[in-house]
C-alpha cells in the first residue's frame, strides 16, 4: 500500500461503522495472486490494529506472577475497570495466567459469565451483592481453579435490575473483547472459548448458538436451556456442559441432557461436525467441579473456514447476527427465521447450498426458558443481498468456482481476489484469520 492508501484505510476505519461507505475500494489492488493477498492482508491488518484500539479495554495486563511478585504486603491486587455500553457500564477483570513465555498471537482467551441474575428492585445497576458476589468467585476461580492458562475477561453484569447475558448489550460487549484481545492482547482468534457457571452457563447456552463462528470452544456449567436456542448452528464449535445430576431446579439436567441428545444425533448424521461432550456429575445439585469441562474445552481450536455451514438465524433480543463464518447475509428478514445449509468442495470447487426464510410459530420470548417453536411454513429465501466470502482455506482461486443455490447455478467461473474485500472483511470482524480473499455477491430475487 502506498501512504495515501494506508492513510485513507485509517480514516475509513476510524469512522463509524454505519457511516462507512461499504462500496468505497480506496483504488487498493484487485487481480491480486494469493502470495500478494497474504502481504496486503498483513499491510490492512497492522493498519486495522492502530485503528481500532478501545482505551476501555487498554493494555494487556501483566500476569499472575508478575503481580505476585510487585505485591509488597504478599496479597496481590487485582485491577477492575469499566466497558461502557451506550447506556450500560459493565464492570470486569482481565487475569492473565502464563507459566511459560507466551509468543504473541499464542494465547487463548476465556469469556466467562458469571452466575446470579436479574433483581427488578435494586436500587441501582450494581447494587445486588449476589451477582457482586458470584463475579468474585469468578475472578478467583480464573485465577486458582481453572486448569488453563491463559488470557481470562471476566465480566460483571452490566444492571442487576436487567440481569441476563443474552442481552443485546453484552452481544456488544463481547465483540468487542474478542477483536481488542486479537489485536491488543496478542490473542490466537482460533483459541477464543466462552464459559459460565449457572445464569453464565444459561448465557454460554445461549450466545454460542448465535455467534458460534468466534469462538473454538464453549463449556456450559451448571444449566441447561431448550433447543429453540439451535443445536443446529454448533456444527463447528466444540460445546461441552457439566451439570450436576442432582441439579433439576428449571429441569437444567433435563434439557442439558436433551440438548446433548440432539447434538449426537447431528454428529451421528455429520461425524466431522458438532463435536460434543456432556458431564452429569454424579450425586451433585447445582454445586459441581468446574474443572474438568475447562480441560476438555481447551483442547480443541476453532477452523475459521469449515466446509461445511448450518445457519439457523433467529433475532436475540431483536439484534441478528448478520455473518455466519464464509456467509453473510444484508437486508429485512423481519421476524422471520432463515436456515441456510451450505457446502464447499476443494476437489470440484464448488459451492452448494440450500437458503430457507422459515415462519417459526411458538417460538421467542426468554430463550432460557424458550420452547421449540414449530415451522408453519418454509420458502426460498428472497428478498436479501447474500455474500459468500472466499479464502484460499475454503476453496482454490486459482481455478474456475461454482456456486449454486436452492438448485441453481449463480456463479461459474474465476473469482479474483481484491484487496477491498479484504479490508471490509477485516472491518467487519476484526478477526484477521476470517478475512476473506474474495467475495461473490447475489440479489436473492422471486
Amino acid at each position: 500500500m502506498t501512504d495515501g492508501q494506508r492513510e485513507a484505510v485509517a480514516a475509513w476505519l476510524k469512522t463509524d461503522s454505519e457511516e462507512r461507505d461499504a462500496d468505497d475500494n480506496h483504488r487498493l489492488s484487485e487481480g491480486l495472486t494469493a502470495e500478494a493477498s497474504a502481504e496486503m492482508l498483513e499491510s490492512l491488518w497492522a493498519v486495522n490494529r492502530e485503528a481500532v484500539s478501545d482505551t476501555e479495554l487498554g493494555k494487556l495486563p501483566p500476569t499472575m506472577a508478575e503481580l505476585a511478585k510487585e505485591a509488597k504486603d504478599g496479597r496481590v491486587r487485582i485491577h477492575a475497570s469499566v466497558l461502557t455500553l451506550g447506556e450500560h457500564k459493565m464492570p470486569f477483570a482481565v487475569i492473565r495466567r502464563e507459566s511459560q513465555p507466551v509468543e504473541p498471537g499464542d494465547r487463548p482467551l476465556f469469556i466467562c459469565t458469571h452466575g446470579g441474575g436479574a433483581k427488578p428492585d435494586v436500587e441501582s445497576a450494581h447494587a445486588w451483592n449476589v451477582n457482586s458476589r458470584e463475579w468474585q468467585t469468578q475472578v478467583q476461580f480464573a485465577i486458582r481453579l481453572y486448569p488453563s492458562d491463559g488470557v481470562y475477561f471476566i465480566p460483571r453484569m452490566a444492571d442487576d435490575r436487567l440481569g441476563r447475558w443474552w442481552h443485546r448489550h453484552n452481544h456488544d460487549a463481547f465483540e468487542r473483547v474478542i477483536e481488542h484481545a486479537i489485536a491488543h492482547w496478542g490473542v490466537d482468534p482460533n483459541r477464543v472459548y466462552k464459559l459460565g457457571i449457572s445464569e453464565g452457563g444459561f448465557g454460554t447456552d445461549i450466545l454460542v448458538p448465535f455467534m458460534p463462528d468466534r469462538f473454538a470452544g464453549a463449556n456450559a456449567m451448571a444449566a441447561g436451556v431448550d433447543q429453540s436456542n439451535p443445536p443446529e448452528n454448533l456444527r463447528n464449535v466444540a460445546f461441552r456442559t457439566d451439570v450436576g445430576e442432582k441439579d433439576t431446579m428449571f429441569d437444567r439436567v433435563g434439557l442439558a441432557k436433551k440438548f446433548h441428545e440432539r447434538l449426537d444425533a447431528l454428529h451421528e448424521a455429520d461425524p466431522a461436525g458438532y463435536t460434543n461432550s456432556i458431564n452429569v456429575q454424579a450425586n451433585r445439585g447445582h454445586g459441581i467441579d468446574y474443572r474438568p469441562g475447562v480441560e476438555w474445552m481447551v483442547k480443541h481450536k476453532r477452523n475459521a473456514w469449515p466446509d461445511k455451514l448450518v445457519w439457523l438465524g433467529k433475532p436475540l433480543h431483536d439484534r441478528r447476527r448478520t455473518r455466519h463464518y464464509w456467509m453473510e447475509l444484508d437486508g429485512d428478514l423481519g421476524t422471520d427465521a432463515i436456515r441456510i445449509e451450505a457446502k464447499a468442495d476443494l476437489e470440484t470447487n464448488t459451492i452448494t447450498m440450500t437458503a430457507k426464510r422459515l415462519t417459526i410459530e411458538g417460538d421467542g420470548g426468554n430463550p432460557t426458558h424458550a420452547k421449540v417453536g414449530t415451522v408453519t411454513a418454509s420458502k426460498p429465501l428472497t428478498g436479501v443481498k447474500l455474500r459468500v466470502l472466499l479464502n484460499e482455506a475454503l476453496l482454490d482461486l486459482d481455478r474456475p468456482v461454482r456456486v449454486s443455490v436452492n438448485g441453481k447455478t449463480l456463479h461459474d467461473g474465476h473469482v479474483p481476489r481484491n484487496a477491498a474485500t479484504q479490508l471490509r472483511s477485516l472491518a467487519g470482524y476484526g478477526d484477521p484469520a476470517m478475512a476473506a480473499s474474495a467475495e461473490l455477491v447475489f440479489e436473492l430475487g422471486e
